[in-house]
């Protein structure tokens, strides 16, 4: 009786760990063909030197697999379905690096990054040798093509992986980075180009000693282009600003010309950078007198004493008082004579101001980043003077940072209001993105809408809003991020339209009292998030006891529920709508 694919595979992996190298040939023979010997290829790199790898190639064993769902499913490996680029690479089994290296490489899926190998008989196999790496290196260098081994692909995990034996043999054999790479690190990239999204969820993950030394090494391969700047950019490196070597780096090594000065001032602030401010002192970033003040008085609200005293010792030193005083005066008595006999409009842009805060992007339209106001029931303008409102920015109207990673610019008194004050939010037609966290825990509110033409809904978005009952998810969305409704404690039904493509991973999480969910059949992806140690992972509905799906028959949505055993309690009724 011919054995599975699966029983081949582990056969010949076996073979790799516990065979004479001799007899490796032989096993090869008797099994015929395997559809999935990369991973013994990439043992036999990383246990057993040239010799093994040798034996394996011959008997036509490469490092390329069909890239199908049966394939990704059966071997737990990644076939590059969600970031196209590429997929897991088994040659990496030659770098040095162990479980918890390459954080945010999808590359390294299925593969055991173990420091040794058990054996049936015998002393485990430890890693090999340097010297035995590089003679491996070399076989691998001089059959690239018929093994599917790209050496430029190698260099670059070597440098994230901090092996440099590796990365200077490559060096040596004059291999770089692949213009492909080259261009995600200094042009950007889509939401669903592989190689942009890996080197942000690379880098992220870096520790804060290994982040210049891998920097500086990736910029080596860049012919002196600067780094791609973006949000994301941004917010992976100011967690690391404490180090004045990390801020004089992002400041030379990256694009410039997209970079918020005062968004970055307001992160040294924040991360308590103090070895930072006097460069941006020497930069001039804070020659203004109305921002200087403005961040002296962010520094204030958010306690930063350090920061405060310096700020302040900044402005005694520099500032020309009577000059200030002077024009300030100058423009209070231009106000007053404008105004003479006028009764200020609310919907003026001075007044909008008092309530609102607020930046311009690229394209002209605003992001809202602050609501400062007291009322209860709060209405989003459409338009501040002649520019829309287009978005609602990462936590603008949370009322706590806790739970989610982001900078938030309300002082401690308007979160306190937020959280437990605000009852009602109405969104303007104009809203196309909803960011991170902007209404987490809003625990008062009870009713809010999401408009047609928004187009994502991002993570923690609507976080533990305690007493939201329902909600209608427009088909204009395309993504609804990963904890968006998490912790709706009271949430009861979920009108989800025909048009969202994603679900993020457990999007409902923790919702008690959630019955009725429509999903429909344009959800082609319903996300898992991995389950660790052994526990059960956990899913897009998780901790929904009462909860009924109701989705199309033969739908996504309904082979997800099925797939997952969505708590037993669970019911799909297919068809649609009740």
């Amino acid at each position: 009786m011919e054995l599975a694919q699966e029983e081949k595979a582990a056969r010949l992996q076996d073979a790799v760990i516990n065979s004479p190298v001799e007899e490796l040939s032989k096993v090869c023979d008797e099994l015929g063909e395997v559809e999935m010997a990369a991973p013994a290829l990439g043992l036999a790199c990383r246990f057993r030197g040239l010799d093994a790898v040798k034996a394996l190639v011959e008997k036509g064993v490469t490092f390329d697999f069909p890239s199908t769902g049966e394939i990704e499913a059966k071997y737990r490996c990644y076939i590059g379905q969600k970031y196209a680029n590429y997929r897991t690479n088994y040659a990496l089994y030659l770098l040095k690096i162990f479980r918890g290296g390459l954080k945010g490489a999808c590359s390294v899926k299925g593969m055991k990054l173990t420091q040794n190998a058990k054996r049936e008989a015998g002393k485990p196999l430890p890693f090999l040798a340097d010297g035995e790496r590089e003679k491996v290196l070399e076989y691998l260098l001089q059959n690239k093509e018929r093994l599917s081994f790209w050496p430029d692909e190698m260099l670059f995990y070597a440098i994230y992986a901090r092996d440099t034996f590796i990365y200077e043999a490559l060096k040596k054999q004059g291999v770089t980075i692949a213009q492909r790479r080259i261009q995600a690190l200094t042009e950007g990239g889509t939401a669903t180009d592989g190689y942009w999204y890996e080197y942000g969820s690379m880098t992220g993950k870096l520790a804060d000693e290994d982040y210049l030394a891998v920097m500086q090494q990736l910029a080596a391969e860049l012919d002196g282009r600067p780094f791609y700047y973006t949000e994301k950019m941004f917010d992976i490196t100011k967690k690391r600003f404490h180090d004045i070597r990390i801020f004089e780096y992002f400041l030379s090594n990256f694009r410039q010309e997209k970079m918020k000065k005062f968004q970055i001032i307001r992160s040294l602030i924040d991360e308590g950078a103090m070895d930072a401010l006097p460069v941006i002192e020497r930069l001039g970033w804070l020659g203004a007198p109305h921002k200087r003040d403005e961040m002296i008085e962010y520094a204030s609200h958010n306690k930063q004493t350090e920061a405060l005293a310096w700020l302040l010792d900044y402005k005694n030193r520099t500032a020309d008082f009577a000059a200030e005083q002077e024009k300030a005066e100058k423009k209070m008595m231009r106000g007053l004579s404008g105004d003479l006999g006028r009764i200020p409009s609310p919907d003026s842009v001075a007044e909008l101001k008092k309530i609102w805060s607020y930046r311009k992007q690229d394209d002209g339209t605003l992001v809202i980043t602050n609501y400062k106001g007291t009322a209860t029931e709060v209405t989003v303008p459409e338009r501040i003077g002649k520019s829309l409102v287009t978005a609602i920015g990462k936590g603008a109207f949370a009322g706590a940072t806790g739970r989610v990673d982001i900078t938030i610019y309300a002082t401690w008194e308007q979160m306190k209001h937020r959280q437990r004050k605000v009852t009602k939010i109405a969104l303007p037609n104009t809203i196309r993105h909803i960011g991170k966290g902007a209404f987490g825990e809003l625990w008062a509110l009870k009713e809010i809408n999401i408009p047609e033409g928004v187009e994502e809904i991002d993570e923690y978005a609507f976080f533990a809003c305690s007493f939201l009952k329902d909600i209608t998810i427009p088909g204009t969305v395309k993504r609804i991020g990963k904890h968006a409704f998490a912790r709706c404690d009271t949430l009861q039904k979920v009108q989800i339209c025909e048009g969202v493509v994603e679900i993020g991973e457990r999007a409902f999480l923790n919702c008690g009292s959630l019955k009725e969910v429509y999903v429909p059949g344009s959800v082609r992806e319903l996300t898992s998030a991995t389950a660790l140690y052994g526990s059960a992972g956990y899913e897009v509905f998780s901790g929904c006891p009462e909860l009924t799906v109701y989705c199309p028959a033969g739908s996504r949505a309904e082979a997800y529920c099925r797939e997952k055993g969505i708590l037993s309690k669970q019911t799909i009724i297919s068809g649609g709508r009740k």
